[in-house]
């Protein structure tokens, strides 16, 4: 491909070296057209149209467009991929809201379950509390009668003694 491109670029300098003027002065100087030398170019740039079209330009146009494919494709890779981490974004803000809601319930589970076995601790130690005071209650009952049965012997006894000595005899 490269040597027809030479070959074309070659041929079409000489033909521009053959129309041009040996030399050129100011007498000489004419500016109406040559008709043959105007024939002989319109004959070049026909002759060269289809070689540079085939091998300078679908060339060039070709890798225009692989570029902008790729330049194109690359956004569209870009874009599908924004859409993508957007979408597990919104996935991630979802499951993160579900698990947030889980662990709320757990939550809510867990200190009821507290509340309820600290209702039963201080129920199971309001009973015992209670039973014990009703224990201590009858135990003191039971000194108290002891110690009033015994406390009544002994003031009688003391009664006795102390009647005794005021009277002077026993008694």
């Amino acid at each position: 491909m490269r040597a027809a491109a030479n070959i074309a670029l070659s041929v079409s300098l000489a033909v521009a070296a053959a129309a041009l003027p040996s030399v050129a002065s100011a007498a000489d100087l004419n500016l109406l057209p040559r008709w043959p030398f105007v024939a002989t170019n319109i004959l070049v740039f026909a002759l060269l149209i289809l070689p540079v079209n085939h091998l300078l330009i679908r060339p060039l146009l070709r890798l225009i467009e692989e570029r902008e494919q790729r330049t194109s494709g690359s956004l569209e890779e870009a874009r599908r991929l924004d859409s993508e981490a957007s979408a597990l974004g919104v996935e991630l803000d979802a499951r993160l809201l579900e698990a947030r809601a889980r662990a709320q319930g757990r939550r809510a589970a867990i200190m009821a379950d507290a509340e309820a076995q600290e209702r039963a601790l201080l129920q199971a130690a309001s009973s015992d509390a209670a039973q014990s005071i009703e224990s201590v209650r009858t135990s003191i009952a039971a000194d108290l009668v002891t110690a009033r049965a015994s406390l009544h012997g002994d003031a009688r006894a003391l009664a006795g003694e102390a009647a005794a000595r005021l009277l002077g005899r026993p008694m």
